[in-house]
Protein backbone atom coordinates (compact mmCIF):
# COMPACT_ATOMS: atom_id res chain seq x y z
CA UNK A 1 0.00 0.00 0.00
CA UNK A 2 1.05 3.66 -0.66
CA UNK A 3 0.98 6.58 2.20
CA UNK A 4 -3.26 6.99 1.26
CA UNK A 5 -3.72 3.69 1.47
CA UNK A 6 -4.31 2.65 -1.47
CA UNK A 7 -3.23 -0.73 -3.43
CA UNK A 8 -0.01 -0.75 -5.23
CA UNK A 9 0.95 -3.24 -7.92
CA UNK A 10 3.77 -4.54 -5.43
CA UNK A 11 0.60 -5.40 -3.76
CA UNK A 12 -0.56 -7.98 -5.65
CA UNK A 13 0.23 -11.30 -5.17
CA UNK A 14 -0.41 -12.57 -9.06
CA UNK A 15 1.66 -9.99 -10.58
CA UNK A 16 4.77 -11.79 -9.43
CA UNK A 17 3.53 -14.99 -9.60
CA UNK A 18 2.75 -13.96 -13.35
CA UNK A 19 6.37 -12.61 -13.88
CA UNK A 20 7.39 -15.86 -12.84
CA UNK A 21 6.14 -17.75 -15.14
CA UNK A 22 6.95 -15.47 -18.34
CA UNK A 23 10.59 -16.35 -17.00
CA UNK A 24 9.58 -19.82 -17.34
CA UNK A 25 7.93 -19.56 -20.83
CA UNK A 26 11.40 -17.37 -22.14
CA UNK A 27 13.36 -20.30 -20.66
CA UNK A 28 11.54 -23.18 -22.03
CA UNK A 29 10.03 -24.52 -18.82
CA UNK A 30 7.09 -25.26 -20.17
CA UNK A 31 5.94 -27.94 -17.63
CA UNK A 32 7.17 -25.57 -14.44
CA UNK A 33 4.78 -23.08 -16.37
CA UNK A 34 1.79 -24.89 -16.42
CA UNK A 35 1.89 -25.87 -13.01
CA UNK A 36 2.02 -22.51 -11.66
CA UNK A 37 -0.91 -21.70 -14.25
CA UNK A 38 -3.20 -24.60 -13.22
CA UNK A 39 -2.98 -22.86 -9.35
CA UNK A 40 -3.47 -19.14 -10.42
CA UNK A 41 -6.83 -20.31 -12.74
CA UNK A 42 -7.72 -21.63 -9.69
CA UNK A 43 -7.31 -18.34 -8.31
CA UNK A 44 -8.66 -16.19 -10.27
CA UNK A 45 -9.12 -17.50 -13.92
CA UNK A 46 -10.01 -13.85 -15.26
CA UNK A 47 -6.78 -12.48 -14.10
CA UNK A 48 -5.11 -10.21 -16.93
CA UNK A 49 -2.39 -12.64 -19.34
CA UNK A 50 -3.30 -16.44 -17.48
CA UNK A 51 -5.07 -17.53 -20.71
CA UNK A 52 -2.86 -16.18 -23.34
CA UNK A 53 0.03 -17.75 -21.25
CA UNK A 54 -1.60 -21.12 -20.70
CA UNK A 55 -2.52 -21.62 -24.65
CA UNK A 56 1.09 -20.78 -25.08
CA UNK A 57 2.70 -23.32 -22.75
CA UNK A 58 0.59 -26.07 -23.37
CA UNK A 59 1.34 -25.49 -27.02
CA UNK A 60 5.08 -25.80 -26.46
CA UNK A 61 5.21 -28.22 -23.47
CA UNK A 62 3.15 -30.67 -26.01
CA UNK A 63 6.50 -29.83 -28.71
CA UNK A 64 9.05 -30.80 -25.58
CA UNK A 65 9.66 -33.86 -26.45
CA UNK A 66 9.40 -33.84 -30.27
CA UNK A 67 12.45 -30.85 -29.81
CA UNK A 68 14.29 -32.82 -27.51
CA UNK A 69 14.33 -35.81 -29.20
CA UNK A 70 15.43 -33.81 -32.62
CA UNK A 71 19.29 -33.93 -33.24
CA UNK A 72 21.17 -30.91 -32.91
CA UNK A 73 21.85 -28.69 -35.70
CA UNK A 74 19.69 -27.80 -38.61
CA UNK A 75 17.00 -30.08 -38.29
CA UNK A 76 16.28 -28.61 -34.97
CA UNK A 77 16.51 -24.93 -35.89
CA UNK A 78 13.90 -25.57 -39.28
CA UNK A 79 11.69 -27.35 -36.89
CA UNK A 80 11.62 -25.02 -34.51
CA UNK A 81 11.08 -22.40 -37.09
CA UNK A 82 8.41 -24.80 -38.90
CA UNK A 83 6.59 -25.19 -35.48
CA UNK A 84 6.64 -21.43 -34.55
CA UNK A 85 5.02 -20.61 -37.91
CA UNK A 86 1.89 -23.08 -36.86
CA UNK A 87 1.93 -21.25 -33.27
CA UNK A 88 2.01 -17.97 -34.87
CA UNK A 89 -1.21 -18.48 -36.53
CA UNK A 90 -2.44 -19.95 -33.49
CA UNK A 91 -1.82 -16.76 -31.52
CA UNK A 92 -2.91 -14.46 -34.44
CA UNK A 93 -6.70 -16.18 -34.65
CA UNK A 94 -6.60 -15.84 -30.75
CA UNK A 95 -5.30 -12.16 -30.47
CA UNK A 96 -2.28 -13.34 -28.71
CA UNK A 97 0.28 -12.10 -30.41
CA UNK A 98 0.76 -8.72 -28.21
CA UNK A 99 0.95 -10.90 -25.27
CA UNK A 100 3.76 -11.42 -22.80
CA UNK A 101 3.22 -14.72 -22.80
CA UNK A 102 3.96 -14.74 -26.63
CA UNK A 103 7.07 -12.40 -26.55
CA UNK A 104 8.28 -15.08 -24.00
CA UNK A 105 8.05 -17.81 -25.99
CA UNK A 106 9.72 -16.00 -29.11
CA UNK A 107 12.96 -15.47 -26.69
CA UNK A 108 13.16 -18.77 -26.38
CA UNK A 109 12.25 -20.63 -30.00
CA UNK A 110 14.04 -17.86 -31.78
CA UNK A 111 17.13 -18.21 -29.24
CA UNK A 112 17.45 -21.76 -29.55
CA UNK A 113 16.75 -21.51 -33.37
CA UNK A 114 19.79 -19.42 -33.78
CA UNK A 115 21.72 -21.60 -31.67
CA UNK A 116 21.38 -24.83 -33.79
CA UNK A 117 21.50 -23.02 -36.89
CA UNK A 118 24.94 -21.95 -35.32
CA UNK A 119 25.72 -25.14 -35.03
CA UNK A 120 24.72 -26.55 -38.34
CA UNK A 121 27.35 -23.73 -40.09
CA UNK A 122 29.56 -25.00 -38.15
CA UNK A 123 29.38 -28.75 -39.16
CA UNK A 124 28.75 -27.78 -42.82
CA UNK A 125 25.70 -28.98 -42.55
CA UNK A 126 24.02 -28.94 -46.07
CA UNK A 127 26.74 -27.47 -47.72
CA UNK A 128 24.73 -26.53 -50.83
CA UNK A 129 22.30 -24.33 -48.20
CA UNK A 130 24.97 -22.71 -46.60
CA UNK A 131 23.65 -19.07 -47.84
CA UNK A 132 19.81 -20.61 -46.22
CA UNK A 133 21.69 -21.13 -42.71
CA UNK A 134 23.34 -17.50 -42.38
CA UNK A 135 19.68 -16.19 -43.66
CA UNK A 136 17.64 -18.17 -41.17
CA UNK A 137 20.02 -17.42 -37.96
CA UNK A 138 20.10 -13.65 -39.54
CA UNK A 139 15.86 -13.64 -39.27
CA UNK A 140 16.59 -15.52 -35.79
CA UNK A 141 18.61 -11.86 -34.62
CA UNK A 142 16.43 -9.88 -36.28
CA UNK A 143 13.34 -11.57 -34.29
CA UNK A 144 15.63 -11.31 -31.02
CA UNK A 145 16.06 -7.58 -31.81
CA UNK A 146 19.57 -8.40 -31.76
CA UNK A 147 20.08 -6.37 -34.97
CA UNK A 148 24.02 -5.50 -34.69
CA UNK A 149 24.32 -9.38 -34.60
CA UNK A 150 22.02 -9.68 -37.96
CA UNK A 151 23.90 -7.28 -39.78
CA UNK A 152 27.29 -9.24 -39.35
CA UNK A 153 25.87 -12.12 -39.76
CA UNK A 154 24.15 -10.94 -43.45
CA UNK A 155 27.02 -8.92 -44.16
CA UNK A 156 29.06 -12.27 -44.16
CA UNK A 157 26.51 -13.80 -46.38
CA UNK A 158 26.24 -11.38 -48.26
CA UNK A 159 30.29 -10.96 -49.51
CA UNK A 160 30.31 -14.69 -49.59
CA UNK A 161 27.08 -15.36 -51.66
CA UNK A 162 25.09 -14.07 -54.60
CA UNK A 163 22.02 -11.49 -53.57
CA UNK A 164 18.98 -12.74 -52.20
CA UNK A 165 15.75 -11.26 -51.71
CA UNK A 166 15.21 -12.19 -48.14
CA UNK A 167 18.63 -11.90 -46.97
CA UNK A 168 19.01 -8.12 -48.41
CA UNK A 169 15.18 -7.56 -47.32
CA UNK A 170 16.53 -8.59 -43.34
CA UNK A 171 19.47 -6.59 -44.03
CA UNK A 172 17.27 -3.46 -44.55
CA UNK A 173 15.24 -4.21 -41.32
CA UNK A 174 18.35 -4.17 -39.23
CA UNK A 175 19.70 -1.60 -40.73
CA UNK A 176 16.78 0.63 -40.06
CA UNK A 177 16.99 -0.58 -36.42
CA UNK A 178 20.39 0.69 -36.07
CA UNK A 179 19.04 3.95 -37.67
CA UNK A 180 21.46 3.82 -40.74
CA UNK A 181 18.01 4.53 -42.80
CA UNK A 182 19.69 5.17 -46.09
CA UNK A 183 21.11 1.62 -46.16
CA UNK A 184 18.17 0.19 -44.79
CA UNK A 185 16.21 1.81 -47.37
CA UNK A 186 19.09 0.53 -50.45
CA UNK A 187 18.71 -2.92 -49.08
CA UNK A 188 14.87 -2.59 -48.91
CA UNK A 189 14.61 -1.62 -52.64
CA UNK A 190 17.51 -4.34 -53.53
CA UNK A 191 15.09 -6.76 -52.07
CA UNK A 192 11.91 -5.84 -54.22
CA UNK A 193 14.19 -5.81 -56.97
CA UNK A 194 15.27 -9.33 -56.71
CA UNK A 195 12.23 -11.27 -55.39
CA UNK A 196 9.36 -9.69 -53.73
CA UNK A 197 7.35 -12.75 -53.53
CA UNK A 198 10.20 -14.21 -50.98
CA UNK A 199 9.32 -11.63 -49.02
CA UNK A 200 7.48 -11.50 -45.66
CA UNK A 201 6.31 -8.94 -44.85
CA UNK A 202 5.03 -10.26 -40.93
CA UNK A 203 8.73 -10.40 -40.19
CA UNK A 204 9.34 -6.92 -39.69
CA UNK A 205 7.68 -3.53 -38.51
CA UNK A 206 9.48 -0.50 -40.15
CA UNK A 207 8.19 3.04 -40.87
CA UNK A 208 8.84 3.08 -44.29
CA UNK A 209 7.58 -0.06 -45.43
CA UNK A 210 3.99 0.75 -43.19
CA UNK A 211 4.21 4.11 -44.59
CA UNK A 212 4.20 2.48 -48.69
CA UNK A 213 1.68 0.48 -47.25
CA UNK A 214 -0.93 2.99 -46.05
CA UNK A 215 -0.62 4.51 -49.34
CA UNK A 216 -1.52 1.66 -51.29
CA UNK A 217 -4.29 1.03 -49.42
CA UNK A 218 -5.25 5.16 -49.05
CA UNK A 219 -5.33 5.13 -52.98
CA UNK A 220 -8.53 2.92 -52.89
CA UNK A 221 -6.75 0.40 -55.54
CA UNK A 222 -6.90 -3.42 -54.34
CA UNK A 223 -3.61 -5.90 -55.92
CA UNK A 224 -3.49 -9.63 -55.66
CA UNK A 225 -0.24 -9.13 -53.88
CA UNK A 226 0.68 -5.84 -52.30
CA UNK A 227 4.11 -7.01 -52.11
CA UNK A 228 4.66 -6.54 -55.64
CA UNK A 229 3.56 -3.08 -55.82
CA UNK A 230 5.66 -2.07 -52.83
CA UNK A 231 8.79 -0.98 -54.46
CA UNK A 232 6.57 0.56 -57.15
CA UNK A 233 4.75 3.43 -54.90
CA UNK A 234 7.92 3.09 -52.73
CA UNK A 235 9.66 5.10 -55.97
CA UNK A 236 6.41 7.29 -57.04
CA UNK A 237 6.44 8.55 -53.36
CA UNK A 238 9.97 9.10 -52.71
CA UNK A 239 9.87 6.92 -49.88
CA UNK A 240 12.44 4.67 -51.18
CA UNK A 241 14.52 8.22 -51.94
CA UNK A 242 18.17 6.44 -52.32
CA UNK A 243 19.85 5.33 -55.39
CA UNK A 244 22.98 3.71 -55.82
CA UNK A 245 25.37 3.93 -59.26
CA UNK A 246 24.26 1.02 -61.45
CA UNK A 247 27.13 -0.68 -63.59
CA UNK A 248 26.59 -1.47 -67.07
CA UNK A 249 26.04 -5.09 -66.68
CA UNK A 250 23.48 -4.43 -64.50
CA UNK A 251 21.62 -1.98 -66.50
CA UNK A 252 21.97 -4.60 -69.59
CA UNK A 253 20.56 -7.49 -67.34
CA UNK A 254 17.72 -4.79 -66.47
CA UNK A 255 17.25 -4.07 -70.30
CA UNK A 256 17.37 -8.58 -71.19
CA UNK A 257 14.79 -8.63 -68.14
CA UNK A 258 12.06 -6.11 -69.36
CA UNK A 259 12.66 -7.07 -73.32
CA UNK A 260 11.46 -10.80 -71.91
CA UNK A 261 8.54 -9.41 -69.54
CA UNK A 262 7.31 -7.59 -72.51
CA UNK A 263 7.19 -10.30 -74.80
CA UNK A 264 5.40 -11.99 -72.46
CA UNK A 265 3.03 -8.92 -71.53
CA UNK A 266 1.50 -8.89 -74.95
CA UNK A 267 0.66 -12.03 -75.33
CA UNK A 268 -1.92 -12.04 -71.96
CA UNK A 269 -5.33 -10.25 -71.81
CA UNK A 270 -6.45 -7.70 -69.40
CA UNK A 271 -7.80 -10.69 -66.88
CA UNK A 272 -4.36 -12.77 -67.20
CA UNK A 273 -2.66 -10.04 -66.63
CA UNK A 274 -4.08 -8.94 -63.30
CA UNK A 275 -3.69 -12.76 -61.78
CA UNK A 276 0.29 -12.33 -62.37
CA UNK A 277 3.01 -10.63 -60.93
CA UNK A 278 3.76 -9.46 -64.60
CA UNK A 279 3.01 -5.44 -64.53
CA UNK A 280 4.63 -4.13 -61.08
CA UNK A 281 7.89 -6.09 -61.79
CA UNK A 282 7.94 -4.14 -65.20
CA UNK A 283 7.08 -1.29 -63.89
CA UNK A 284 9.94 -1.61 -60.90
CA UNK A 285 12.13 -2.57 -63.68
CA UNK A 286 11.43 0.05 -65.88
CA UNK A 287 11.68 2.97 -62.82
CA UNK A 288 15.33 1.84 -62.24
CA UNK A 289 16.03 2.42 -65.28
CA UNK A 290 14.20 5.54 -65.48
CA UNK A 291 16.11 7.05 -62.63
CA UNK A 292 19.08 5.53 -63.97
CA UNK A 293 18.86 8.14 -66.83
CA UNK A 294 17.78 10.57 -65.01
CA UNK A 295 20.35 11.08 -62.36
CA UNK A 296 23.27 8.50 -63.41
CA UNK A 297 23.47 9.14 -66.84
CA UNK A 298 21.44 11.33 -68.12
CA UNK A 299 19.75 10.97 -71.52
CA UNK A 300 16.46 12.54 -72.48
CA UNK A 301 15.40 10.43 -75.65
CA UNK A 302 15.74 7.22 -73.05
CA UNK A 303 14.10 8.62 -70.65
CA UNK A 304 11.86 10.40 -72.32
CA UNK A 305 10.79 6.67 -74.25
CA UNK A 306 10.60 4.78 -70.26
CA UNK A 307 8.22 7.73 -69.50
CA UNK A 308 6.24 6.97 -72.39
CA UNK A 309 5.88 3.83 -71.70
CA UNK A 310 4.99 4.16 -67.84
CA UNK A 311 1.82 6.05 -68.76
CA UNK A 312 1.29 3.64 -71.41
CA UNK A 313 1.34 0.60 -68.65
CA UNK A 314 -0.40 2.73 -66.09
CA UNK A 315 -1.49 6.45 -66.97
CA UNK A 316 -4.00 6.93 -63.54
CA UNK A 317 -0.94 6.06 -61.39
CA UNK A 318 2.02 7.77 -63.14
CA UNK A 319 0.60 11.15 -65.13
CA UNK A 320 0.83 13.15 -61.60
CA UNK A 321 4.31 11.85 -60.99
CA UNK A 322 5.63 12.15 -64.21
CA UNK A 323 4.48 15.82 -64.29
CA UNK A 324 6.47 16.80 -61.55
CA UNK A 325 10.26 17.70 -61.10
CA UNK A 326 13.19 16.40 -62.16
CA UNK A 327 11.01 13.87 -64.25
CA UNK A 328 8.91 16.72 -66.40
CA UNK A 329 11.09 17.02 -69.19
Amino acid sequence: MDKNGQMTFSDDPMLQENGEIYQLISEGNFKEAIKKLDKLMNLNPDYPGLVEAYRTAKFWHNREKDIRKTEQGKTTADFLMEEWAIFDDYASSKNMQSSSAYKSAMRFIFFRASENYKIAFQRNEGTGSRLELLINLGECFLRLSEHKLAVETLEHARNSYSANARMMFILGASYYHLDDIPKSLLFFKEAFLIDPSQLDLSLINVKPINDIINVIKKSGKTYRDIREWLPVYGFITDIFYVRRNISKHQIDMLKNELLSLEKNYVKLNKEEIESTNILPRMLNKYLWLFDYYIHQNINFENSGQIKERLLALDNDLFEEFLNTPPYKK
